[in-house]
C-alpha cells in the first residue's frame, strides 16, 4: 500500500471511529431521537478499534 492510500485509510478509520463514539454518546440526551437502537456498547468498542487502527496506520 503506498503512502497516500495508507494516509487516506488512516484518516477514514479515525473519523469513522470518532463518529461511532460520538453517536454512542448522544444516547444520553433525551431530546435527540436517533431513530434506531443499535448495540451501543459494541459501537463504542468498534469505534475505539477503528481509532486505534487509524492511529497505527498514520
Amino acid at each position: 500500500m503506498d503512502k497516500a492510500t495508507r494516509t487516506q485509510v488512516s484518516i477514514a478509520l479515525f473519523v469513522i471511529g470518532f463518529a461511532m463514539i460520538a453517536v454512542q454518546d448522544l444516547k444520553r440526551l433525551d431530546s435527540i431521537n436517533l431513530g434506531f437502537s443499535w448495540p451501543f456498547a459494541l459501537m463504542f468498542y468498534l469505534g475505539l478499534i477503528c481509532m486505534a487502527a487509524g492511529y497505527y496506520l498514520k
